[in-house]
């Protein structure tokens, strides 16, 4: 049989007496262990559960913070000792943090929802294992973010995943992942996530997935952004945070690793590999925040009371250790905010994608022993994994450098038709003032050349690839133009969404893909006409022309294209075609006599 499927009702009944400390009161259980550990609750049925929990402990409010592209209210509960049930109460924190923990972004993957609601009740029953975590934390907890694709509910959804019996969809309505969303900011949930974000700016945040991907001993894989995208001082925090907490599963007999990826997929023996997470995932979003974020990963071949479990131990611990060392977080992230919007941060240039060094260091992993097979019908080779534990020493390619680099500007002015890149700001909690006059100005900025978009559609979109060449020339900006100060504590978000060469800039996504369009053209009766007097006026012409036709066959036998090349050298043609609109400047004089301040 299956191991996905191997384990009986029976099986995880026993789990239940091993895995929870204390069966809860009746009328207190959770739907999860009401079903023995089996099923997951619907959208209703959840958020009915937590309406009746939180009428019953001064300890919780329910609340919404949204509504979803079908309808549907984002639920989202506040745990708090003192009842500060708002944002608003929260500005001044004195040691204390505030802990956004989030489930259900890809819908299908339930666990975070299960472990959040039984750990909502432990507090509310003030168990010994929970007691005391709300002292220095505020948690914020939304149970199932993905609520439309939480309503595609079927036993067919995930056929990697052991359990539960049904489950949620991977994807939101709109067929778009949620968790590739972050910077683009596409779908209403995720700019009423944005919303929730920036009201609360937590201090640290959790979100809960489930993975596979090869079968490993390990019941829980995790990442933390620890390899160069936030702020150095947070980061050596994040470090210390990892390896505390691998410790303490290990010690609860749920030993974790960093997240499982494979130098060449599908290939145990190539290497584990570290990468930096782009500002489309969670955790590579919340750390241009200034905010540690934990990814955690139970692994979907476990069974379910399994990944619940491990779950809900990690966020207990994680809330514990946020605790016991709140003052120090809240240190580290009001100084991260404040150096961010500093002059210092823009000395250095600005990493926006990394690269491995391809360096390695050893690991010990614990796996599974396995077989290489060959398929009789697909002719292609596949793993077999066993029952049989393996630990082995695998190479771990976890160091990065830089990549692509760049020299931030004191701000960025966006002009005012292009609405839709604006609007990105405003969801990111990203603060600008408009010109209120017309303003001839010097800027920096990019030509692109050589576009290409995406042939089949990516997260609603055809990304678009070019090359660049930067451009510097004096602009007229009119009224109403966006002038955002990078001296702000979001400035490597600002960064991201409109740096060009960031791997999830707008232009990348297409927020300015009318820029590439040539909307003037030329007849050939035309351009033939003056063809020999160019040639004629430009003696040098004649020879660069032969040399491009002797560099590009294709071009050498196209009547058209060769007729572009003239045109394109003419004062006719467009000269604004792929010039980026958004304009960088570099005074800081500048910015003052725009703005003021």
């Amino acid at each position: 049989m299956d191991k996905r499927f191997a384990w009986a009702p029976v099986v995880a009944l026993v789990l239940a007496f091993h895995l929870v400390s204390g069966m809860p009161a009746i009328g207190q259980v959770t739907p999860y262990e009401e079903s023995e550990k089996r099923t997951t609750p619907r959208y209703e049925e959840t958020v009915s559960w937590l309406s009746d929990l939180a009428a019953s402990s001064s300890l919780l409010h329910l609340t919404s913070f949204g509504t979803s592209s079908q309808g549907r209210e984002l639920p989202v509960v506040v745990a708090d000792r003192d009842g500060r049930f708002r944002a608003a109460d929260h500005t001044e924190r004195e040691g204390r943090v505030v802990v956004l923990v989030e489930a259900c972004i890809h819908a299908g993957e339930s666990c975070g929802k299960d472990a959040g609601m039984i750990l909502l009740r432990d507090l509310v029953a003030d168990t010994p294992e929970s007691r005391g975590l709300l002292d220095q934390v505020t948690l914020v907890f939304v149970p199932i973010f993905n609520v439309d694709g939480h309503e595609r509910f079927g036993a067919y959804n995930r056929i990697n995943q052991n359990g539960p019996e049904e489950m949620g969809w991977r994807v939101t309505a709109r067929n778009q992942n949620l968790n590739r969303d972050f910077l683009k900011a596409d779908l209403p949930e995720m700019q009423a996530w944005l919303g929730l974000f920036d009201d609360w700016r937590p201090d640290f945040f959790i979100d809960i997935h489930s993975t596979d991907g090869a079968d490993y001993q390990y019941p829980i894989t995790y990442a933390l952004e620890t390899r160069g995208n936030m702020d150095p001082g947070l980061t050596a925090w994040a470090k210390t945070y990892g390896a505390a907490m691998a410790e303490i599963m290990a010690a609860d007999g749920l030993p974790m690793a960093p997240y499982v990826s494979f130098r060449k997929w599908h290939d145990p023996t190539s290497g584990l590999v570290g990468n930096v997470a782009g500002p489309r995932f969670s955790q590579g979003y919340t750390a241009l925040q200034n905010r540690p974020g934990l990814l955690i990963e139970t692994h979907m071949l476990k069974p379910y009371p399994v990944r619940v479990e491990s779950a809900r131990k990690l966020v207990l611990h994680t809330l514990r250790w946020c605790g016991d060392h709140a003052a120090q977080l809240r240190g580290l992230v009001t100084a991260a905010d404040a150096h961010a919007a500093s002059a210092e941060f823009r000395t250095n240039p600005f990493p926006l994608s990394f690269i491995s060094t391809g360096d390695s260091t050893e690991f010990e992993f614990l796996g599974v022993a396995y077989e290489t097979e060959t398929s009789a019908v697909t002719g292609g080779q596949w793993i077999r994994f066993s029952d049989v534990n393996q630990t082995t020493k695998l190479s771990y390619f976890n160091t990065v450098r830089p990549d692509v680099t760049v020299d931030l500007p004191e701000a960025y002015l966006i002009p005012p038709e292009w609405t839709e890149a604006i609007s990105r700001l405003e969801y990111h909690g990203i603060k600008f003032a408009r010109l209120a006059s017309p303003a001839e100005l010097e800027v920096q900025s990019w030509r692109f050349t050589d576009p290409h978009w995406r042939e089949r559609p990516y997260e609603g979109h055809h990304p678009v690839t070019f090359n660049s060449e930067p451009l510097a020339e004096k602009r007229v900006f009119p009224a109403g133009t966006v002038v955002v100060d990078m001296n702000q504590r979001a400035a490597r978000v600002i960064a991201h969404l409109l740096e060009p060469q960031g791997p999830d800039s707008l232009v990348k996504w297409g927020y300015f893909d009318s820029i590439f369009e040539r909307v003037e053209y030329v007849e050939s009766y035309v351009i033939e006409q003056m063809i020999p007097t160019l040639l004629a006026e430009n003696p040098t012409w004649a020879a660069e022309l032969a040399q491009a036709k002797a560099d590009n066959p294709e071009f050498a036998a196209d009547p058209w294209a060769i007729r572009y090349w003239f045109y394109e050298r003419t004062p006719y043609y467009d000269d604004r075609v792929g010039v980026y609109p958004v304009g960088r400047l570099y005074s800081r004089q500048q910015v003052r006599g725009l703005i003021g301040g």
